[in-house]
């Protein structure tokens, strides 16, 4: 069992077809936990979007950007569109199933949140 928490900004913006980086900080990640990025659209259920160990990642969605002591990692949405609009979550995840867990919603084109 751990008590790995996870901490990400409320919300990101960026312009269409450009990088957004979404970054979250996992201080107290231990060496068996990895780390899982998912993303949730309005009105769906999380949806997998990428995971790692120790190394950077890359998949069609994504890349995952893990800093060498592994207390802090980054998602890249490489060309971001109206359709990445969603809640995405860092959380980090052990053999053992024990979650933590942080949210930040990324609004293209200027948007604010509760507007």
């Amino acid at each position: 069992m751990g008590d790995a928490k996870t901490t990400q900004p409320n919300s990101m913006e960026s312009n269409e077809e450009e990088p957004v980086h979404l970054p979250c900080n996992h201080s107290t990640i231990s060496g068996t936990d990895y780390i899982h990025w998912y993303r949730q659209l309005p009105s769906q259920r999380p949806e997998y979007v990428i995971h790692g160990l120790t190394s950077n990642v890359n998949n069609r969605m994504a890349s995952l950007t893990i800093a060498e002591d592994r207390k802090s990692s980054t998602l890249i949405l490489h060309r971001a569109t109206l359709r990445d609009a969603a809640v995405y979550y860092c959380i980090l995840r052990d053999h053992s199933g024990t979650d933590g867990a942080a949210a930040v919603q990324y609004l293209p084109g200027g948007e604010r949140e509760g507007t």
